[in-house]
């Protein structure tokens, strides 16, 4: 009920906010007032809308983290919110590791450190890997990631190529009863051994619930989990809940996001966690190491 109200006080203010008339007759105060508790409905209205509730016992809780990007600090402020909690079981690791930020060996010594972490490849680990292996490289990325990827394949420790090499490109199992799919973005089923080079991940679709399920309309499952485009996808079309939790390293300022998944027999949950931390650091790193496409990633995913 109080969303239902949230929601309506919130279309009010916008409402009133956007009049002519309220922006000159009354002083400035006043508006800066209601924006204020506009402001505040929306958080609310974002925060309600970022859970989907699931309660009763015999329940298997976990994690679910996506695209890093190389992004020490985010994932580590991700990673110890899941270490504080003492009924999540296991943490999923949706792909992007590195590429883009330029945390890179740090980032894989901690998630290759943890054993409570099963992880598949996203399209940024294969293009590097691809330079790694003298492989083709693929062609939609040449123009803006080719230097860039060259120069995260330059500062790559060599211990963590095998690791890289073996990651699969989507798990699925049975969870409670319920199928759930981990997979970085869809890829059709007859491209799935498909190397890097022929494009095998689908181009990114409208951020809606009937544009997702077309995208993943070969595939059964009652869970995907999924990321690659750094939004909030959060869609249950009766008959497959869909749930990107948004980026852990490219998620626009100095906050972090990774999701919470409670399966029973009775059903699913998803919660999207939000959480600050401080990127000073990693946003003067693309500076002072010189980056390369730096112009270009700031102005696209920063």
């Amino acid at each position: 009920m109080w969303f239902c109200f949230l929601k309506s006080g919130f279309i009010i203010i916008k409402q009133i906010l956007s009049t002519p008339f309220f922006s000159y007759k009354y002083n400035i105060k006043i508006l800066i007032n209601f924006k204020l508790i506009s402001n505040i409905i929306e958080h609310k209205m974002l925060e309600y809308a970022n859970k989907i509730t699931l309660k009763g016992d015999n329940i298997m809780k976990f994690a679910v983290i996506t695209d890093i990007h190389g992004n020490f600090d985010a994932l580590q402020t991700v990673l110890d919110d899941i270490d504080s909690r003492d009924d999540i079981e296991k943490i999923y690791n949706l792909g992007d590791n590195i590429g883009i930020g330029h945390e890179t060996n740090k980032v894989l010594d901690t998630i290759f450190d943890r054993d409570d972490m099963e992880m598949i490849a996203g399209n940024h680990d294969e293009a590097i890997m691809s330079l790694v292996n003298g492989t083709p490289y693929p062609e939609d990325l040449k123009g803006k990631f080719y230097e860039h990827h060259q120069w995260i394949e330059g500062h790559l420790d060599e211990s963590y190529y095998d690791e890289i090499n073996q990651l699969p490109r989507y798990i699925e199992m049975t969870i409670k009863g319920k199928k759930i799919l981990f997979i970085h973005y869809e890829i059709e089923n007859d491209k799935m051994s498909a190397p890097i080079d022929e494009q095998p991940f689908a181009p990114i679709t409208k951020d809606d619930e009937q544009a997702i399920s077309e995208l993943f309309k070969d595939k059964e499952a009652d869970l995907i989990l999924f990321g690659h485009n750094h939004r909030l996808h959060m869609f249950d079309d009766k008959s497959t809940v869909y749930f990107n939790p948004g980026s852990v390293g490219l998620n626009n300022g100095s906050n972090t996001v990774y999701g919470i998944i409670t399966v029973n027999e009775k059903g699913i949950s998803v919660e999207r966690v939000k959480l600050a931390y401080n990127n000073e650091e990693f946003l003067a790193g693309f500076e002072e190491k010189q980056v390369p496409a730096r112009e270009f990633i700031f102005k696209n995913f920063i």
